[in-house]
């Protein structure tokens, strides 16, 4: 069993209706259809032993991992997953992640579906900046396969592709910024950067929230965790996408624990992590750009660090900077243009998703 979602997957659904297989089903659910009704239909088709194959079409607006983490728990018994995919239109995607124009759906939901997908199909590869968005999309997501939809035989090949079930763990862990944080991936085409940015000193609030609203020219993807000198217990959860911005709480820093606690439930990453005197606090999120430098971007992220007569001042002086991040647990700002390894309790948070 497959799942395609996105604003082409119609053309996809098309495509593969033309295809003449047999024994092949394609099952689009309705609007708003409650997670109860697709599990039923679902379970409707399979009984009837009339196909080999299904291919569901997600509601567009529904995150491709809603459907897919139904087959995890109430289709386990009854069904494998595949494969998940999301179909695009080249332009649409550069129009979201670049700020070209507005688009249906918002640059955040379509970064974190591609992330998710083992298989990416463009549309209209005749548009001009058609290479630009296939680098977008394995940078985003390099370990999932990209496709032309134009491409001879490249629906047909997903669909018929079925040896091995939807990996989950690779879904979770595999995306672009995941693997620039635990430098697993690195580099730059032409004209897209990606880098993962550390740094082991807190960040100005002031400064930082200034760079983020108005200073990151040619970021379209941002995304992990970062320390604020005014707030040395709270982790900060960064998601850049296009033009939106989402700046949340992230939980604690394992730094905050008591000594016997950390001794007990620290995870091994996190030991290797630790420095003395912040132990696991620093700076350690993906940047993903286009026609910008990692030199210019990288100098501009350190010169919101505290400088060296900001650090001499101590914990006791931060406290008085301006901080204009918001309190409220999960809170906006405006953009113009791993696993987690903190200690975040019970509640779930933008930074890891």
């Amino acid at each position: 069993m497959s799942i395609i979602a996105g604003p082409s997957a119609d053309v996809v659904v098309s495509a593969l209706r033309d295809s003449g297989r047999e024994r092949f089903a394609i099952f689009e659910q309705g609007l708003n259809a409650k997670s109860e009704e697709i599990v039923s239909r679902v379970r409707t088709i399979v009984e009837k032993c009339e196909t080999d194959h299904l291919l569901i079409q997600c509601e567009p607006a529904r995150p491709l991992m809603a459907y897919a983490f139904l087959f995890l728990d109430e289709l386990a018994n009854v069904s494998q997953l595949t494969s998940a995919a999301f179909a695009i239109d080249a332009a649409i995607l550069l129009d979201s992640l670049l700020n070209r124009k507005a688009t249906s759906l918002s640059a955040s939901f379509i970064a974190e579906q591609m992330e998710f997908a083992d298989d990416i199909f463009l549309n209209g590869a005749d548009d001009p900046d058609f290479e630009l968005a296939r680098s977008i999309s394995t940078a985003l997501n390099p370990r999932a396969r990209v496709s032309p939809l134009a491409e001879v035989g490249s629906v047909a090949a997903w669909i018929d592709r079925r040896a091995t079930p939807f990996n989950f763990e690779d879904a979770i862990n595999g995306a672009g910024w995941r693997k620039l944080l635990d430098q697993e991936y690195s580099g730059s085409s032409d004209r897209v950067t990606t880098f993962g940015y550390r740094a082991r000193r807190p960040l100005h609030p002031e400064r930082f929230a200034t760079l983020l609203q108005n200073g990151l020219r040619g970021v379209f993807r941002a995304k992990g965790f970062f320390w604020l000198a005014t707030r040395m217990d709270e982790v900060g959860g960064l998601n850049l996408a296009g033009s939106e911005l989402q700046c949340s709480s992230a939980g604690h820093w394992w730094a905050t624990r008591d000594a016997q606690t950390r001794e007990s439930e620290m995870p091994a990453r996190t030991r290797n992590e630790w420095q003395e005197p912040f132990g696991d606090r620093r700076q350690s999120f993906a940047v993903m750009a286009m026609n910008v430098s990692r030199d210019t971007l990288q100098t501009q992220l350190d010169s919101c660090l505290l400088t060296d007569d900001e650090m001499a001042g101590g914990e006791q002086t931060w406290g008085a900077f301006t901080d204009p991040f918001p309190s409220s647990a999960h809170a906006h700002l405006h953009h113009h243009d791993h696993e987690c390894d903190h200690d975040h309790g019970s509640h779930e948070h933008d930074c890891c998703g």
